[in-house]
């Protein structure tokens, strides 16, 4: 069965990314856009690089790009409730962080969706501390010049 319900390509999966990140912009502290986009990107090396002859190039962007690392263990991390793979080193912990009450008094988003990256994808990021609407961003942003 080639894709679903009327997603048949990779560019159709890309647009399928821009409307869940769409999703996050509106409602940045919904847990449930946040989880749609990671798992939905996480596919997007599937659906750009199919079958096993894009197996190794899989492989190879998973190993050494850090957008894609943090992709990985969240998804998968998301799915399996655990670190299942050796490999997802790049995640050391996810949280809402909640803002200042002054800025909760000015109808600002109250929390944010936090992600503390470690390792490669850390340093990648220029910190360890990203939201995940500003990690969301980067990775749409990868796979729209991929």
């Amino acid at each position: 069965m080639p894709g679903i319900f009327g997603l048949l390509t990779p560019t159709d999966l890309l647009a399928k990314l821009g409307r869940e990140l769409d999703r996050l912009r509106a409602a940045p502290n919904d847990i449930d856009h946040a989880f749609n986009f990671f798992v939905t990107a996480e596919h997007m090396l599937d659906w750009t690089y199919p079958d096993p002859t894009g197996k190794a190039k899989r492989k190879s962007l998973r190993e050494n790009e850090p957008l894609l690392q943090l992709v990985s263990h969240l998804a998968s991390g998301a799915k399996h409730f655990d670190n299942l793979s050796e490999h997802h080193q790049s995640v050391i912990d996810t949280g809402i962080k909640h803002r200042h009450p002054s800025l909760m008094r000015q109808r600002m988003f109250p929390s944010q969706l936090c992600i503390i990256a470690g390792g490669d994808a850390g340093a990648a990021l220029g910190g360890s501390k990203i939201t995940a609407l500003a990690l969301t961003e980067r990775v749409y942003g990868y796979w729209q010049k991929a």
